[in-house]
């Protein structure tokens, strides 16, 4: 049988056949127009929703050789913009109560009052209203973010940058009595080309592919053995990938977490909310940042404390005078689901407190010796 249906079954069994021992009042606090000199503010608890949202930003750099690749290595559909790419990797569901300002009651200690109300507390079945709040959870959001300033790629080739090319120019020469132009070949330094510096790069690409096969293969004039000969591939095959990178461009990922609050209400369960939104080039955004699509959140509630709706009418009897009792608030189950449009992105089944029933219990079944009634807050997550 279900923990709370015996939870519940025990509890209506003794609300109906308990006597009262002892002198002790609760009531709710917007009933009572005059505080108690001994009087005990306490509230039930209330659960937030966090969601952590994890995502992946892969920032993509062209190469400075992009236009060649396909002509001197023979690589198609390198990228020629720099572009941001942010993809969702994970949504956790988690729960964190605190107390709920809707509920504050006045207890009235007196006679045999005697049960563990620390206990209580501690366990998280009441607040006290001077507990402090766990919220310390912000929202943090990573988007958009600015490319670096770090130059990305630094050895563009083996060879110099500029090159040397024979100038021709003639040099006025006096023989005898006249005056001759004489050619003087004279070497000066001047720019290669992109194309130039990317057929430069392709080759050592393919003469780094040579040697790696020579070692590899034995046919090289020196073979290094063991740990040499690995440490010898492992370094050409890094300097390949450098290489490459001048035709294919570069990338590199980082992941960011945004964490999310919402405390839900009856109402929320026939009203999906919006929880967030998402860009794959702008990122995690702002609920009401229109850039991005909406992730929505979706509540169903189990109703496992269904059966103790009746209770309920305690609560509204302002004349009646509740002794030795003490409100408790059963949290029924519900499925929180994170869904974009019909795919669901994270499932969990949680308690949740405002969505449970508030009863009444006999403080003889609280005391610290009895042993009749144990509270259960089991979750289960998907």
């Amino acid at each position: 049988m279900n923990k709370i249906k015996l939870i519940s079954i025990v509890l209506s069994i003794t609300l109906l056949s308990c006597k009262s021992t002892s002198e002790t009042k609760t009531t709710p606090l917007n009933q009572v127009n005059v505080m108690p000199e001994n009087g005990i503010i306490y509230a039930l608890p209330r659960t937030t929703l966090t969601f952590t949202v994890e995502a992946t930003l892969t920032e993509i750099f062209p190469s400075p050789y992009a236009e060649y690749a396909e002509k001197y290595i023979g690589i198609t559909n390198v990228p020629f913009e720099e572009k941001n790419q942010w993809q969702i990797t994970g949504i956790k569901i988690d729960t964190y109560n605190d107390l709920d300002p809707e509920q504050y009651y006045v207890l009235e200690p007196s006679g045999k009052f005697n049960f563990d109300f620390l206990k209580l507390v501690q366990n998280g079945l009441i607040f006290p209203v001077n507990s402090k709040s766990e919220n310390k959870l912000p929202n943090n959001f990573y988007s958009e973010t600015d490319p670096s300033d770090n130059i990305v790629f630094t050895d563009l080739s083996v060879k110099q940058y500029v090159g040397k090319e024979d100038v021709t120019y003639y040099k006025r020469v006096q023989r005898d009595s006249l005056f001759s132009k004489v050619p003087v070949v004279k070497k000066q330094y001047v720019e290669k080309s992109t194309e130039d510096k990317a057929d430069e790069a392709a080759r050592f690409i393919f003469m780094i592919r040579q040697k790696r096969f020579e070692l590899i293969s034995g046919m090289a004039d020196f073979y290094p053995e063991g740990k040499s000969l690995e440490l010898a591939i492992k370094e050409l095959n890094k300097l390949e990938e450098e290489y490459l990178a001048l035709f294919i461009g570069k990338k590199f990922s980082g992941t960011y977490t945004s964490v999310f609050e919402f405390t839900p209400t009856e109402s929320d369960l026939n009203q999906p909310t919006i929880l967030f939104r998402f860009s794959s080039d702008k990122g995690v955004l702002a609920a009401n940042d229109l850039r991005g699509r909406p992730f929505i959140v979706e509540m169903e509630k189990m109703n496992k404390t269904r059966n103790l709706s009746f209770q309920i009418n305690d609560l509204n009897k302002v004349e009646k005078e509740y002794r030795d009792k003490l409100y408790y608030r059963f949290p029924d189950q519900a499925i929180i689901k994170v869904i974009d449009g019909k795919k669901t992105f994270a499932t969990a089944k949680l308690n949740v407190e405002q969505f449970g029933v508030i009863v009444s219990i006999p403080s003889v079944f609280l005391m610290e010796e009895e042993k009749f009634i144990e509270f259960y807050r089991e979750e289960e997550k998907q």
